[in-house]
């Protein structure tokens, strides 16, 4: 099997060990035990070099090649969630999925979302661009039975940028056969997954993978225990890691960024699993 080839961004300048990455009691193949090389995020991108950074929840930071900084789904801080929105950020254009507070910072509810006013943002079906960034907004539907109340609205984002086709679910739910064709081949797939089923069926989760055969998914938009304080909250959201524990290649990082090459796709699927960013949670997180 081609290794996967990672580059982490380490806030230690700690370097990742692939095979730590693997599920507990397998070995790694002895192409995969050598460490991965080392990468800071001063370092310029290569040609087919994607860096992906995991905040948290369904929030990810996507850098381009040529420097690009695209932001997916923020959240508003302490709401419904119990941690903060990060300041520091930096994003060049924001791409909103949907008008729910954990996915647009709470703009739709009113909240202060003024740290956007100078972006680019970008919250529905459409195609447009950002440097070396091609960025597609298809329109499908919020999963059942939420977000009724502003129609199901959800915003299906393609990311076309180093030779990699990166696909951010959002909340969507079973996709479509016109979803899956306008979507296309997928490299790199972010999909809402808990052990509660909050947004995605194990089925509709299936279905969506045997479609779009994506060598790298995500997993996002699950309970993250260390940051919630009360156990039954945020209230219908399950954890991952029972559905973690029963796939069977999953690699797990250490950091919560990580560099992607176009060339170096997994044979076999692989589920890539973000630790999410320290500065998740810290003193002067954005309040709603």
């Amino acid at each position: 099997m081609a290794a996967l080839v990672l580059r982490t961004l380490s806030l230690a300048s700690s370097v990742l060990c692939a095979s730590c990455a693997l599920r507990p009691g397998s070995e790694a193949p002895a192409a995969e035990r050598q460490p991965a090389g080392l990468a800071t995020s001063q370092d310029r991108l290569g040609t087919g070099e994607v860096e992906i950074e995991y905040v948290a929840h369904a929030c990810f930071l996507v850098r381009s090649p040529g420097g690009e900084r695209v932001l997916i789904d923020p959240y508003a801080s302490r709401v419904w969630l119990g941690y903060d929105f990060p300041p520091g950020l930096e994003p060049d254009a924001v791409l909103i999925s949907h008008p729910h507070y954990d996915h647009d910072g709470g703009r739709w509810r009113g909240g202060d979302v003024s740290w956007m006013n100078a972006l680019t943002v970008w919250d529905g079906p459409g195609a447009y661009g950002l440097g070396d960034v091609r960025i597609t907004g298809i329109e499908g539907k919020h999963a059942e039975p939420w977000g009724k109340e502003f129609g199901q609205k959800n915003t299906i984002w393609l990311l076309e940028v180093g030779g990699l086709r990166i696909v951010h679910l959002g909340d969507n739910g079973p996709l479509t056969p016109e979803n899956v064709a306008a979507l296309g081949r997928v490299d790199v797939l972010m999909a809402p997954i808990d052990e509660g089923e909050h947004i995605l069926r194990w089925e509709d989760l299936a279905a969506i993978r045997s479609a779009l055969h994506p060598p790298i998914l995500i997993p996002m938009h699950y309970r993250i225990a260390e940051l919630e304080r009360d156990p039954e909250s945020p209230r219908g959201l399950g954890p991952i890691e029972p559905w973690l524990a029963r796939e069977p290649r999953v690699r797990r990082l250490e950091e919560h960024r990580a560099v992607f090459r176009s060339e170096s796709l997994p044979e076999l699927p692989e589920v890539v699993f973000f630790p999410v960013s320290p500065a998740v949670g810290a003193a002067g997180g954005r309040q709603p």
